[in-house]
């Protein structure tokens, strides 16, 4: 599997399979239901499930879907996120695609998810202002920021030095990154870095029972939650494959940067600046000591 390819492959889709399951009975069903139910064969095209059974073996090898005794149903994450308040399941695939089970392949390697993780680690280092809109032909195009960073292109269907290979698979990962909460595509079409919903989503578990954490240990919280952005694994993963010109490197990347100004902003997170205690930096200079959940 991965998830950059084939292009049919999105969130959105995967998650219409869980909830058409989810309504049946004993959320549960055999695989041709589903098709027949999700993609008539009446429908236009050569092969008009394809999207639907596409998807549906991709949310099986990601642990979303089980499949058992000719059926397919939830998997037990995703039966209790079901229960849960609405955004749950997307919070669940979230943590499905960020698995350590599906992301130990080496580097180059496209198998379990580890493309659509190396893509996300490396689109969010950037700033708005400097990421790529276009895979070719753009001023700011991901083929002119790979080439900067990985080097030519080498690659086939199985193996790439780029984490964004071509064309359709930079369609894809529009689609996935906007749907797991770390993008959104703005009025000119360009898709913007910003993980604020997958931040906001994933408060309680970078908190726990604290109320208060250090900037260095809510960072490093973050990262260890979600790691595709600072100071996570497949971040540094990614860093350590890549030819990006060195630089000094103060604090933290913009994308994260601007999620926690706009959590705090909502006063979903309060953020302080104690004069007498060790400060993160943040990307445009500012520094923050402390993180304090909101409401509490």
């Amino acid at each position: 599997m991965a998830l950059l390819n084939p292009p049919e492959l999105r969130a959105s889709v995967i998650l219409s399979i869980v909830r058409f399951i989810g309504a049946q009975r004993a959320q549960q069903d055999r695989l041709e239901r589903i098709l027949d139910s999700l993609a008539p064969a009446s429908l236009d095209g050569t092969d008009p499930q394809r999207d639907v059974r596409e998807n549906l073996f991709a949310a099986i090898e990601l642990g979303v879907l089980v499949q058992s005794d000719g059926k397919i149903g939830l998997a037990d994450g995703m039966r209790s996120a079901m229960k849960e308040e609405p955004n749950a399941p997307v919070k669940f695939l979230r943590e499905s695609v960020l698995a350590n089970r599906l992301n130990s392949a080496p580097w180059t390697s496209q198998a379990g998810a580890r493309d659509l993780t190396n893509a996300l680690s490396w689109f969010l280092t950037f700033s708005p202002s400097e990421s790529p809109t276009k895979m070719e032909n753009a001023p700011r195009s991901a083929h002119a920021l790979q080439t900067r960073d990985f080097g030519p292109r080498q690659d086939n269907d199985e193996a790439s030095n780029w984490p964004i290979g071509n064309g359709n698979r930079w369609n894809t990962f529009r689609r996935w990154a906007c749907s797991l909460g770390f993008a959104w595509v703005g009025p000119n079409g360009n898709i913007v870095p910003d993980p604020t919903v997958a931040v906001r989503d994933t408060l309680p578990n970078i908190f726990e029972s604290a109320i208060e954490l250090t900037a260095d240990d809510f960072v490093d919280k973050v990262g260890a939650h979600l790691p595709v952005l600072d100071r996570g694994r497949y971040r540094e993963f990614v860093i350590q494959n890549w030819k990006r010109p060195a630089v000094e490197v103060r604090g933290i990347t913009a994308p994260l940067t601007e999620a926690i100004d706009r959590l705090s902003t909502e006063g979903v997170i309060l953020v302080d600046d104690r004069a007498d205690a060790a400060r993160v930096v943040k990307s445009d200079g500012s520094t923050f000591s402390h993180v304090r959940i909101g409401g509490r």
